[in-house]
């Protein structure tokens, strides 16, 4: 199971998050992108986009979170390479 922390503020209804990582991520997407915009919750969503319940414009948004964080990435790849 991958370690996906529910922030406690979007789990009003729950004591603890069900271990079921489609839910966690259907939470996090709910309330993305005020939550759940690091690199390793942005590679979960998107890899996971077509199984969540998503807006159009969520749907691009993940999108879009996704090549900036691989653009970065690439970028600091690639400096470490040149150094």
């Amino acid at each position: 199971m991958v370690d996906l922390k529910i922030p406690k503020e979007i789990l009003w209804d729950y004591k603890e998050a069900p271990e079921d990582l489609i839910w966690r991520l259907q939470r996090i997407a709910d309330f993305f992108p005020a939550y759940g915009t690091d690199r390793d919750t942005v590679e979960l969503l998107y890899k996971y986009r077509d199984k969540l319940k998503l807006e159009e414009g969520k749907y691009r948004l993940i999108g879009i979170y996704k090549e900036v964080w691989d653009e970065k990435t690439h970028k600091r790849d690639k400096r470490q390479q040149d150094s």
